[in-house]
């Protein structure tokens, strides 16, 4: 792989990699990107905020194949999300609307085949998006922004989140897990990337 200056990045996840609450609350304000920490690392941000993890595969293959970035920065969401297919003011830039159940009032599936399938297609989605990228010659590098599952490649902190990473195993850590990061998290997160990682 290429020496960090010459990279081109990318970045994608959900609400935690976008930077929401930087600047307000606005799930589809970009200014929240401006001092996120993938524009700290020059990085092309795809986020999106409350992205499924189809969604979050569906855009970095859609950039990948366009823009042939060397690296690509994946934060995965919680796995219980999934895509919708209502019309929605907050759809992607692909049009793609996602479900949240802790947030949505319709019926949701809860007995357990329908979660284990949901957390299966995450771990498949997760997997095969890492292998892929390599066929293509993308360098991937990939984390839980705050739900970890486990999945069979490499993750940042041996699969542990970046709540987690950032505050250590604490009871703070426990009561930030569904928290955005602040300002002082994406400046860790952009350090630790420069001198671990790219």
């Amino acid at each position: 792989y290429l020496c960090r200056k010459t990279m081109k990045l990318y970045a994608n996840g959900c609400s935690f990699v976008f930077g929401q609450e930087l600047v307000d609350n606005d799930p589809i304000n970009k200014d929240n990107m401006h001092t996120a920490f993938p524009a700290q690392l020059d990085a092309y941000n795809d986020a999106w905020s409350g992205s499924s993890n189809i969604a979050i595969a569906n855009r970095t293959m859609d950039y990948v194949r366009t823009h042939k970035p060397d690296c690509a920065i994946i934060g995965w969401t919680t796995w219980t999300r999934s895509n919708a297919s209502y019309e929605s003011d907050r759809a992607d830039r692909l049009n793609q609307s996602t479900y949240k159940p802790d947030h949505h009032k319709f019926p949701y599936r809860t007995d357990d085949n329908y979660l284990q399938v949901l957390k299966q297609t995450s771990i498949n989605i997760v997997e095969s998006l890492y292998h892929w990228l390599e066929y293509n010659s993308v360098k991937p590098v990939f984390f839980f922004s705050f739900e970890q599952f486990t999945v069979d490649v490499p993750t940042l902190w041996d699969g542990n989140n970046w709540n987690d990473a950032y505050y250590g195993a604490s009871s703070w850590s426990k009561f930030r897990t569904q928290q955005h990061p602040e300002q002082a998290q994406h400046d860790w997160m952009a350090n630790y990337l420069k001198e671990h990682v790219l």
